[in-house]
């Protein structure tokens, strides 16, 4: 080959990727939205899901807000559950201590317990959010069972 060389880039211009966290996310434990870095120091980041907008207005069907409630709280209960195993696999023991598996364990207790946009976090809103959906169905049935029982004295007054 005549006069062909492979170009060599300047000293400093160009470095290995970087091992381990980056110093601002060492200082802290890893969040739910930070990026994941891989052993070999690749970058990835990390899909979150927003919570859901609070609802629009609703209306009570009265013959069926007691079976509506009691699912409702069965719900609420299957979501208090789920929040258990979330916190179970925030503390993922990683049974050799090789670098994939802490990395491993490291992005699950993340994921599950790591503050914004981790499981549990979305789990709590679940719970916060059925916890308002049933008071104020709770709120709508006794407002009507109070109007029921009022309507029904004022009937029994123009009778007598």
């Amino acid at each position: 080959m005549l006069g062909v060389s492979t170009p060599v880039p300047p000293p400093g211009l160009y470095t290995q990727p970087p091992t381990g966290l980056p110093p601002a996310l060492a200082e802290r434990p890893v969040g739910a939205s930070d990026p994941t870095v891989l052993t070999d120091g690749q970058v990835v980041p990390r899909q979150i899901v927003p919570a859901p907008a609070a609802a629009g207005a609703f209306s009570v069907d009265l013959a069926r807000a007691p079976q509506v409630l009691r699912d409702l709280q069965d719900a609420r209960q299957e979501l208090e559950d789920l929040k258990v195993e979330a916190r179970f696999l925030g503390k993922v023991d990683p049974s050799s201590n090789d670098q994939v598996s802490l990395d491993a364990a490291a992005v699950l207790g993340a994921v599950a317990v790591g503050g914004p946009g981790s499981l549990l976090e979305a789990l709590d809103a679940g719970v916060t959010r059925l916890d308002g959906l049933i008071g104020a169905i709770r709120s709508e049935l006794d407002a009507y069972q109070q109007t029921d029982r009022a309507n029904g004295a004022r009937i029994d007054d123009a009778r007598a």
